[in-house]
């Protein structure tokens, strides 16, 4: 009954188990399926924003359609689950949102970039959205902003060796200070973008910056280093292929000699902007600059036919393309041309229409020129208002000027600061891992002279293992050769007692017997003759043992043999051990070393101590054969035999293997479990 019980209590826990692993399985599988539902989800979003993008940047929808694509694709793109993925997508929505002028979704995109990519540590990533918040400030003319951006854009990419965008940063922060005229700051800006730009093929970029460095020369007065940087500018203008930028730096050329009273020249660069095929179609508000330039020019130098039309062209061209900006230009161009005339009226219209377009678009030099211009042809109480506006006008510019000076200088303190501190963590990242080298340096040179020391003594102890070795074989031979030596003697005398005793007697007896061999019948004498044959054969059997004991029967190689013998005899003789000696004799073991030959009996020596201990055998047999200059040494037993992975960590087949290395022998063990053991040695003698 309690073994039933036993079995029903099993049964049950065996179903609960089986009952669990089931459940187990079915979760697991569920949740594959979940995780795979999830994955081919995400591949599907994935796969859908970048279709999205590859449309907009494929097919010539128009803006309104590009704009809703990029929306949806930003929307999308928080269930991508790869970062990387994300970054690059939205990367691509920053630029080409910014491209079709839909800033906020530019703003949006860039600060969903640079979070991803400083959570990822990702400095390109960081580098692209600094840049691209730039550009997004810089078009809503959020200054301080926009020089933040572009600063720690510069920095980035600086940081990355992507020379090309550190210098298109640079470049556009050095063109803002210019436009802030912070000249000395945006003078250094556009040398440090020359430096960026110097190792790459990108003459856009290089003639950018020499044409902001001619603003600034001819800004501050410097007309002919001004008129270098635009030379400079223009070559590379022309290598790069756009006419529309050349014409832009043939204007400026004109711009300057016009400043520097050189209306001649002037003129000529600017009928050189204007001989451009298809400029007037093409480029309407440069077309319309060039005009008013030039006429200006032709004024200034002096020559009054064609105007006021050659003021009014331009102008009309510009209101047409509703350009206010060039407007405010030709409004103060004709104010001052019927200022000349003492028109007064028609000089004060025109110079108040250029100050309304000058605020309608925030042009601060055209407000500030409108209000100095209505100063000077108005009335004494009008010409104050207006010169009150100038002076708050003014202080206003120069506040907006200070500021930015002031917030940029911060702005490069501060990054000074942790750059300086950045340095200061590298400075000391860079001496403890030189403190940590030393350290290593010092441990390993440590550890090789200990090591050395160590190999040193163990060479020592070698060397005396050694020479104690041969001094104990050498004993070994001394006292065998003593012990042969003394048989010999002993032998000697016996040789000496038998010969000159025994066989003297028996001489004597056998002349007696001849003696008496007076007796004549033939039963007596053949007596005598047997009796006289046996004394012969006695004789010439003590003769010849007498010979054999005086021979000189054990040479050096003799005595080596034997000692293998007793030592075999003494090992095995204890054990009940059947054993064999086998020795060739065309071994000459009197040219081997000593040193070699106490080798070969420790090996001897450690076999049998390892059949005698293990192998449980009855018959042992040792054997020397000279195979072709080769000594063949091999040890066999009947024993239990061995398993040779389990043994080849014992110390006595370690001593054996250490033995044949240092004789320059060849070792080899063939035994399985039952049919004993037989271990083969060859060297060279």
């Amino acid at each position: 009954m309690a073994y039933q019980s036993y079995n029903r209590d099993n049964s049950h826990l065996i179903n609960f188990i089986q009952v669990c692993l089931c459940l187990l399985l079915l979760t697991a599988l569920g949740c594959n399926s979940k995780n795979s539902k999830n994955s081919q989800t995400t591949d599907a979003i994935q796969d859908s924003v970048q279709k999205i993008i590859d449309e907009v940047l494929t097919y010539d929808f128009n803006n309104n359609v590009k704009y809703s694509k990029l929306l949806r694709a930003h929307r999308l793109i928080e269930d991508v689950e790869e970062d990387s993925v994300q970054s690059r997508f939205l990367e691509t929505i920053s630029r080409q949102s910014f491209r079709i002028g839909q800033y906020n979704l530019t703003r949006k995109a860039s600060i969903d970039l640079q979070t991803l990519s400083v959570k990822n540590n990702d400095t390109m990533g960081i580098a692209k959205s600094y840049y691209y918040l730039g550009n997004y400030y810089d078009t809503l003319e959020e200054v301080d902003s926009a020089v933040n951006n572009f600063y720690y854009a510069e920095r980035f990419f600086a940081l990355m060796g992507d020379n090309r965008n550190a210098g298109r940063s640079v470049l556009t922060l050095a063109i803002i200070q210019k436009n802030q005229k912070d000249y000395v700051g945006g003078e250094a800006s556009s040398i440090k973008a020359l430096q960026y730009f110097s190792s790459l093929d990108e003459p856009r970029y290089m003639a950018s910056a020499y044409t902001n460095l001619g603003i600034i020369a001819k800004d501050t007065e410097r007309y002919d280093l001004a008129i270098d940087y635009q030379m400079r500018a223009l070559e590379y203008r022309k290598q790069h292929g756009d006419y529309s930028l050349e014409v832009a730096t043939l204007n400026n050329l004109g711009h300057i000699y016009s400043s520097k009273r050189d209306f001649k020249t002037a003129i000529s660069y600017f009928d050189q902007g204007l001989a451009y095929d298809s400029l007037y179609y093409n480029r309407p508000k440069t077309y319309a600059k060039l005009l008013d330039n030039k006429a200006f020019a032709l004024y200034e130098d002096g020559q009054r036919e064609g105007f006021p039309e050659a003021y009014l062209v331009p102008l009309h061209l510009r209101d047409s393309i509703q350009d206010k900006l060039g407007a405010v230009t030709s409004y103060l161009h004709l104010s001052e041309y019927y200022f000349d005339l003492d028109s007064i009226i028609k000089s004060k219209e025109y110079a108040k229409l250029a100050l309304q377009n000058s605020r309608d678009v925030s042009y601060q030099l055209g407000e500030q020129n409108s209000l100095t211009l209505l100063a000077k042809i108005s009335d004494p109480e009008q010409a104050l208002t207006y010169t009150r506006q100038y002076i708050k006008t003014n202080d206003s510019l120069q506040r907006a000027e200070r500021l930015f000076l002031d917030r940029f200088a911060r702005l490069r303190f501060e990054t000074d600061i942790l750059e300086s501190e950045r340095n200061k963590v590298t400075q000391t990242n860079k001496q403890l891992v030189v403190v940590l080298l030393s350290l290593i340096a010092f441990g390993l040179m440590g550890y090789i002279l200990i090591q050395r020391r160590v190999n040193q003594r163990e060479l020592n102890f070698r060397e005396i293992q050694q020479k104690a070795n041969e001094e104990i074989y050498g004993l070994m031979l001394s006292q065998k050769r003593q012990l042969e030596e003394g048989k010999q003697i002993e032998k000697q005398r016996i040789s000496e007692e038998l010969h000159d005793g025994v066989l003297s007697k028996l001489f004597g007896t056998r002349l007696s017997l001849d003696s008496l061999n007076a007796k004549v019948d033939d039963k007596s004498v053949g007596i005598r003759s047997s009796y006289l044959n046996e004394l012969k054969n006695i004789e010439k059997e003590i003769r010849q043992i007498s010979h054999d004991l005086n021979a000189s029967t054990f040479g050096s190689d003799v005595i080596y043999i034997d000692v293998i013998d007793k030592l075999l005899h003494d090992q095995c003789e204890i054990q009940n051990i059947e054993f064999e000696l086998v020795n060739d004799k065309s071994i000459a073991w009197d040219q081997m070393s000593n040193n070699k030959k106490v080798h070969i009996y420790r090996i001897i020596q450690e076999a049998l101590t390892n059949i005698v201990k293990h192998a449980k055998a009855k018959k042992v047999a040792v054997r020397f054969a000279n195979n072709e200059g080769k000594i063949v040494l091999e040890i066999k037993d009947d024993g239990v035999g061995m398993n040779k992975s389990k043994n080849k960590r014992g110390i006595g087949l370690k001593n054996i293997t250490s033995r044949v290395r240092q004789i320059q022998g060849h070792l080899d063990i063939d035994s399985r479990p039952g049919n004993g053991t037989k271990v083969s040695i060859d060297f060279k003698l």
